[in-house]
């Protein structure tokens, strides 16, 4: 292309530039930004079992079916200027509806603003929404559609009513997103979290229905808010709970404990002993068509109390510390897998990634029946512990 060629296309290519803008610009005054989405089951979800008997080119004339619960919540940004700073709290939209597409409608028609999915924080799902697995499916299904919502998002599963939780007021933050980022911002040190986000959520689910979530629940007397422990979804079917200790115990199986306790008595007064690391390490072999995993977990940290008048520095005493550390939570962790080997049959510890990354041969023969040969492998786990440090006692 010549000079004179170029010269002409330069004015067609300005022309373009001031005419060309963003088609669908929304000044961000006009915009709600949902930061925290509540799924949950509505009052009529028990009649989706009536919407079978329905043919699909018959009309579906009930619009206002409460199969779904759905609350959006997203902050007041009338309490945020340069002058106030900080974060603002939470404004929701609460909507009874048939389907995710349908709340969104309904949503919109009761706002002034465009409701934006692009700044999305938490989603929280009810339990109730898991007893019933096809619907499960369907508003999984329109996550997975959606480009707008942020795969980042955390996912957790809540005992009772989604809605009262996101209008629940804690003590240290002015919503529940704030709340619920912050604890799993510090799950390094609380090993009773297992962090999910919805990118691994719809990942894990898709491909075996099966998932673990972080639990949401309501202290006793309705003190307060607590994560602890989690969820057991199986074939898209909520089927129960672990308990904070069962489910620092998977993840330090999963090798995924950063931080975290643990305790043992010792003539009558506890011994904590605060993890700062781990190794994990997986070997796996087949004995009489049955899979036996030997997992090998070392972790290192120090003592943060025993008893003021007894003394630890003895090289014997703190060999028989971590003696009786090593047995106890050998004992706690094999009695954790087989529970859940027996109780729910999940694969909660990540097992099958293993064989299936580092024993390819072994997964071609088994991927069909994973399930099958997950509960009746035999899983020995060896535990080190190594005392670093005993802290200052003089």
């Amino acid at each position: 292309m010549n000079i004179k060629n170029i010269k002409k296309l330069i004015p067609i290519l300005l022309v373009i530039c001031l005419l060309s803008g963003c088609w669908d610009k929304v000044e961000i005054d006009r915009r709600s930004f949902v930061l925290t989405l509540g799924i949950d089951a509505g009052e009529e979800i028990s009649k989706v079992k009536d919407l079978k008997k329905l043919k699909p080119d018959e009309p579906f004339t009930d619009n206002n079916m409460k199969v779904l619960n759905i609350t959006y919540a997203f902050p007041d940004i009338s309490q945020l200027s340069p002058e106030k700073g900080g974060v603002a709290e939470d404004k929701s939209i609460n909507v009874d509806a048939y389907s995710m597409e349908d709340a969104f409608s309904k949503a919109t028609s009761r706002s002034s603003r465009e409701i934006s999915f692009g700044h999305s924080k938490l989603i929280l799902f009810g339990t109730g929404l898991f007893a019933y697995p096809d619907v499960a499916k369907e508003v999984l299904d329109y996550l997975q559609r959606q480009p707008a919502v942020n795969r980042n998002t955390l996912v957790v599963i809540a005992e009772g009513k989604v809605e009262d939780y996101i209008k629940n007021k804690t003590l240290t933050e002015k919503n529940i997103q704030g709340y619920i980022s912050g604890l799993v911002e510090n799950s390094d040190r609380n090993s009773s979290i297992i962090p999910l986000d919805l990118n691994e959520f719809l990942q894990n689910l898709s491909e075996t229905g099966n998932a673990i979530m972080p639990l949401l629940s309501k202290e006793e007397g309705n003190k307060g808010l607590q994560l602890l422990g989690s969820g057991i979804i199986k074939n898209y079917e909520f089927k129960g709970t672990l308990s904070p200790t069962e489910t620092s115990n998977v993840k330090m199986v999963r090798g995924k404990l950063k931080g975290g306790k643990k305790v043992i008595y010792k003539d009558g007064h506890p011994i904590d002993f605060e993890i700062d690391g781990m190794e994990r390490k997986i070997k796996v072999t087949g004995e009489d068509n049955k899979l036996i995993f030997n997992i090998d977990i070392n972790l290192e940290g120090e003592i943060k109390g025993y008893y003021l008048k007894e003394e630890i520095y003895s090289e014997n005493v703190l060999e028989e510390i971590e003696n009786n550390f090593n047995k106890a939570l050998k004992e706690e962790m094999e009695t954790t897998v087989k529970m859940i080997q027996g109780k729910y049959g999940v694969d909660v510890f990540g097992l099958s990634n293993y064989v299936q990354r580092y024993h390819p041969k072994v997964w071609n023969k088994i991927k069909d029946n994973w399930e099958e040969a997950f509960v009746n492998s035999v899983v020995k786990v060896d535990i080190k512990c190594h005392i670093r440090r005993i802290g200052v006692s003089k």
